[in-house]
């Protein structure tokens, strides 16, 4: 799977598209998923043609499921080289009270992993913490953040402070301003 998605990095960098790998591959990346099962990959909505010409021509399409969920504006599924990958633009989860519109862009990158000479960029942990509050079934993901960040420090109150602007259910703007809160005390 990490060949699949360097051979995805090189290609989505050569054309110098905004894009990181969110989901189970990042949270691998800071020890808290064990196996990533896909790929999932968010891009910048100016670029998001670009890439799916891009992913089309080195995989197989999959026809689009839409999930009641979610209200994302470009969602794509390819197999490429065996492997799931999921690609998102314009993500917007639908909640309680209403929609998340997500703001995925340059500042939403938060490092990059280094694979073979190819720089693959990562979503924040602070973004993911707030999604997967969002996103039915995972809570385990939610404490497994909630706990790095705690014992890590957030290293990104930006983005929370950005998160806390959107349309958020007061239970998780709760959450996110405990956690914003707390990083501001120890900087």
């Amino acid at each position: 799977m990490l060949a699949t998605l360097r051979q995805i990095a090189e290609q989505l960098n050569s054309q110098q598209l905004v894009w990181a790998v969110g989901g189970s591959i990042m949270l691998s990346h800071y020890g808290l998923a064990q196996e990533p099962n896909d790929i999932d990959l968010l891009v910048d909505l100016k670029d998001i043609a670009k890439a799916d010409e891009i992913l089309s021509s080195v995989g197989e399409k999959k026809n689009r499921v839409t999930v009641g969920q979610y209200s994302t504006k470009y969602f794509y599924e390819y197999v490429i080289n065996g492997f799931d990958v999921d690609v998102m633009s314009g993500l917007a989860i639908n909640h309680q009270a209403g929609t998340l519109y997500y703001i995925f862009d340059e500042q939403s990158i938060a490092g990059y992993k280094e694979m073979g000479g190819i720089k693959v960029p990562l979503n924040s942990l602070e973004d993911w913490y707030v999604l997967y509050q969002l996103i039915s079934g995972r809570h385990e993901r939610v404490d497994a953040i909630e706990g790095y960040l705690e014992s890590n420090g957030v290293t990104r109150p930006d983005l929370l402070i950005r998160m806390l602007r959107l349309n958020l259910p007061d239970d998780v703007r709760a959450n996110v301003y405990r956690m914003w809160a707390g990083s501001s005390r120890t900087t």
